[in-house]
């Protein structure tokens, strides 16, 4: 009896701990679908590798413009906007997957520029800056004039996924964890000690 019941415990623990942990589907660069030429960007052409590398998205944007607000499986998130598109979206020449975060506080202009230099210096793949609002920014353009090889959309998005990990701990973390400057004490009016 003892062991029926170990037994049935075990089962338990094994089936709510396999539910539990349901792993996102896992990229793999050998599935013939990666060899065939998307014509162009669309919904119907993108939506797929991002489940084929487990990425979650939401559909936006008008139908001349798309738009996929995605979350990847590092829990970094990008907009995927297309352009060049017809009148119906379904075919657009070209695809930019832009990550954002919040302005930094802790730096100075020049010392986030500074670490942003070294970052594109260093990771030629994707564009760092800070866009016009003030807040840092990481692109990758892609266009495909002539098609794009579908594994490798596949593959720069999960490439952009780890640039926009790296870009959030490698420049942005430590700029943040700086100290702010102490304010700098403003001399006193005359005749006042």
């Amino acid at each position: 009896m003892k062991r029926l019941m170990a037994g049935a415990v075990l089962s338990a623990v094994l089936i709510s701990g396999a539910a539990a942990q349901v792993a996102p589907p896992r990229f793999n660069p050998a599935a013939p679908e990666n060899r065939q030429v998307i014509p162009s960007f669309s919904f119907a052409t993108v939506e797929p590798v991002l489940k084929q590398i487990g990425a979650q998205y939401r559909r936006g944007g008008d139908p001349a413009r798309p738009t996929l607000m995605v979350t990847f499986t590092n829990n970094r998130r990008a907009t995927i906007t297309m352009s060049g598109c017809d009148s119906t979206g379904a075919n657009c020449k070209a695809l930019s997957v832009q990550s954002y975060w919040t302005r930094i506080t802790n730096a100075s202009a020049d010392q986030t520029g500074d670490a942003i230099s070294a970052f594109n210096h260093k990771y030629a793949f994707a564009k760092a800056f800070v866009a016009s609002d003030g807040r840092p920014a990481l692109q990758r353009y892609l266009t495909a004039d002539f098609g794009f090889v579908r594994g490798n959309l596949a593959v720069n998005l999960l490439v952009f996924a780890n640039q926009a990990d790296r870009y959030a701990t490698e420049v942005l973390g430590p700029l943040e964890a700086r100290r702010p400057a102490a304010p700098t004490p403003s001399p006193s009016p005359a005749g006042t000690p």
